[in-house]
């Protein structure tokens, strides 16, 4: 009876392996896909296969030496010279129409050439909109013009002219201080307050000068200050010739005084005793 119930056990244990098997098999892949699954990307951003990153210059050239060269499937067989040359054909010159406007900013740019006694050159650094409109206020001021032109606009403006030689400076975004008084040591000073102008150059009473030679004019004397000490000197040149010629007579003269005197009293004395 026993051995019955084994052989009955074992039959029903033996024929329910392969559903077990089945079972064991779903919930193996139904836990992968409830897993989350990690994928590795490069600089933050998905791998573009169609337009792939160029290679360093380096391994550009080593996969350039190594590329297959199939000598019947030259794509360059039966072509002239002129089309195997691999130099850029030299595009010509693109010649600019003449605009009207920047005309208009030529004159107005001489303009301020010829009627300023003072212009200063400056480097411009980058310097937002709000700093600009500052500065704008700081030079109105104090009788300073600030203004901006582009190298077209200063080529049609001082070429031919006396300032051609400040072109040179128009290499990059550079501004201009135009005053109608050479006001060097106020200008200096308020540019210790504006370090996104960079001083370069000047132009003072129709002479160019550098920065050195600008810091240099700074420190001397206004021109009626200077005027009023040379009269002065030429006054203590002409007082000085002036004594030294009428020293000697200056010196009879206080000595003859001095002998009347003395008579004078010895003349009293007399009369006294007398």
């Amino acid at each position: 009876m026993l051995s019955t119930r084994s052989e009955k056990m074992w039959v029903t244990t033996k024929s329910s392996f392969p559903m077990m098997k089945l079972q064991m098999s779903l919930a193996v892949r139904l836990q992968q896909r409830c897993q989350t699954s990690l994928q590795f990307v490069r600089f933050r951003k998905r791998i573009n296969i169609q337009r792939p990153a160029p290679p360093h210059y380096e391994r550009r050239r080593v996969l350039e030496v190594c590329k297959p060269y199939y000598k019947y499937l030259d794509p360059r067989k039966g072509m002239s010279l002129v089309d195997l040359c691999e130099k850029p054909i030299e595009a010509l010159p693109r010649t600019r129409e003449d605009n009207p406007y920047e005309r208009i900013l030529a004159r107005e740019m001489l303009n301020w050439f010829n009627h300023s006694r003072m212009i200063a050159f400056f480097h411009g650094n980058p310097i937002s909109a709000e700093d600009r409109f500052k500065t704008n206020i700081i030079f109105k001021r104090n009788n300073m013009q600030l203004k901006q032109y582009g190298r077209r606009v200063a080529t049609m403006a001082l070429e031919d002219t006396k300032y051609a030689a400040v072109l040179k400076l128009f290499t990059s975004h550079n501004y201009m201080v135009f005053s109608t008084e050479p006001q060097v040591a106020k200008l200096i000073k308020l540019n210790r307050k504006i370090p996104q102008l960079v001083l370069m150059a000047g132009i003072v009473d129709d002479r160019f000068l550098s920065k050195n030679e600008l810091v240099k004019y700074s420190l001397m004397p206004d021109l009626q200050t200077a005027q009023a000490g040379l009269v002065a000197l030429l006054n203590s040149a002409a007082m000085h010739l002036t004594q030294n010629l009428t020293h000697h007579q200056q010196t009879l003269i206080g000595h003859l005084r001095k002998h009347v005197e003395l008579q004078q009293e010895s003349l009293k004395e007399d009369g006294k005793e007398s």
